[in-house]
């Protein structure tokens, strides 16, 4: 009876160890504590706390402005006077909605929370060197937000690495962001830019090339042959009265674009 006893308590022991040395180390930890609406932080009852460690926790590669649907490489730094660390963020919108889409990078994962909320955090948490200690992960903006404000919610862990949960303490962040949502560009082709006149010409052609300042100019008869070839200059009369009379195609290249007309001449 004793040996059994002895036995069982040796598991529940065993259990008790790995469970507590889980929360002291905690290896992807719970989600929800990044201080942002409606959540706490890890420095609470029967979790971390007791510690005075300064320092700051931010984030960068996330601009001021984002634009929709572009991916950020974003680099979380804790520095701190601490020994030990480990993160935690979430990104939500205006009206407190998740917002964008994280993706793990090396020493971190992604977990899910309430309301759909997702997490970087730190899947093994780092010893600091020269009193920092840093992740990277990628994050990519939504196409749309509440009032296209973003905010990043994160908290670092200070921590003094006894193996406990005692003498830590949490450092908090936060970084507003605008969204830019793209728009399809209203500005005219090149196409629709480029005009010839007059129609029909005499012994002139004009082309108005919009923004562009010159172009090169070929026509070809209706043989496809080529019969003028030159560079012109917007709105710069081109002579043609060597020409016959007839139809052409004058093609315009500007860069790496090419717009073909239709020109008439006539005697």
């Amino acid at each position: 009876m004793n040996t059994k006893f002895s036995i069982l308590s040796l598991i529940c022991l065993t259990a008790w160890m790995v469970s507590t040395s889980s929360m002291r180390n905690p290896s992807s930890p719970p989600t929800g504590n990044t201080n942002a609406p409606g959540e706490t932080t890890c420095a609470k009852s029967s979790c971390h706390g007791g510690g005075s460690f300064t320092g700051s926790v931010a984030i960068t590669g996330v601009p001021d402005t984002v634009v929709a649907n572009q991916s950020y490489s974003v680099t979380l730094t804790e520095t701190s006077n601490a020994v030990r660390a480990g993160f935690q963020l979430t990104c939500l919108d205006n009206a407190n909605a998740a917002c964008g889409t994280l993706t793990a990078g090396t020493g971190s994962n992604i977990g899910t929370g309430t309301a759909s909320r997702k997490y970087a955090r730190q899947s093994t948490p780092k010893n600091l060197s020269n009193g920092s200690a840093s992740w990277t992960f990628t994050w990519q903006a939504p196409a749309t937000a509440s009032a296209n404000t973003i905010k990043f919610y994160f908290t670092g862990l200070a921590a003094n690495g006894n193996g406990g949960t005692g003498g830590d303490n949490v450092l908090i962040g936060t970084r507003t962001v605008q969204l830019k949502q793209l728009v399809a560009s209203q500005e005219p082709t090149l196409a629709e830019q480029i005009k010839v006149y007059p129609v029909p010409a005499k012994s002139t052609l004009y082309f108005d090339l919009g923004a562009a300042a010159s172009a090169n100019l070929r026509l070809i008869n209706l043989e496809g042959q080529q019969v003028l070839s030159t560079t012109i200059r917007s709105k710069e009369a081109v002579p043609v009265s060597s020409l016959k009379a007839g139809q052409y195609v004058a093609q315009i290249e500007v860069g790496q674009q090419i717009v073909s007309k239709r020109v008439v001449l006539m005697q």
